[in-house]
């Protein structure tokens, strides 16, 4: 019993060293934040909205997503960084081999950016047809379901990798 809780303190503890440290060079490398934003962020946000609702006539310019009655501008914390360094942490410090924390890593990172996705497709919907929601959607719900979210992928993963 000793040993289960030692494991997961140190998990945890792994996890959040993970992270600090993830985040340290994210914070450290001057054109990620922008190129995450702009390339890898509202990019895909445009493409799948136009994708979705050709009418609203979506596109990328820089850090904005613009359609037809409106745009949002994607700043830094927006992006969706914290949201994939922390999946990417708790894959990489969860109690398994390295090749099954690698596939967890890749699959956090991946259930992260949809995650963001639709998020960032949410609030825009929000912006455009519910603005007084737009705000309790932001920086309330929409942040700590994703987080809630991915937290399940994790678990969920975790449990299917565990060997038995």
């Amino acid at each position: 019993m000793a040993d289960t809780r030692r494991e997961r303190l140190h998990a945890l503890l792994a996890g959040g060293a993970c992270f600090v440290g993830l985040y340290a060079v994210y914070a450290a490398w001057p054109g990620a934040s922008r190129w995450l934003i702009e390339t890898a962020t509202v990019r895909p946000a445009a493409w799948l909205l136009d994708g979705l609702a050709p009418e609203l006539q979506a596109r990328a310019l820089g850090p904005r997503l613009l359609v037809e009655g409106g745009s949002m501008e994607v700043l830094q914390g927006c992006e969706g960084a914290d949201l994939a360094l922390l999946g990417l942490s708790a894959a990489l410090a969860s109690p398994l081999r390295w090749q099954r924390r690698l596939i967890g890593a890749l699959l956090m990172l991946a259930a992260a950016f949809v995650l963001n996705q639709a998020r960032l497709q949410l609030l825009l919907q929000a912006l455009l047809h519910a603005p007084e929601l737009f705000d309790p959607l932001h920086t309330l719900w929409l942040p700590l379901g994703t987080v809630l979210a991915l937290a399940a992928v994790f678990v969920v993963w975790l449990d299917r990798s565990r060997v038995r």
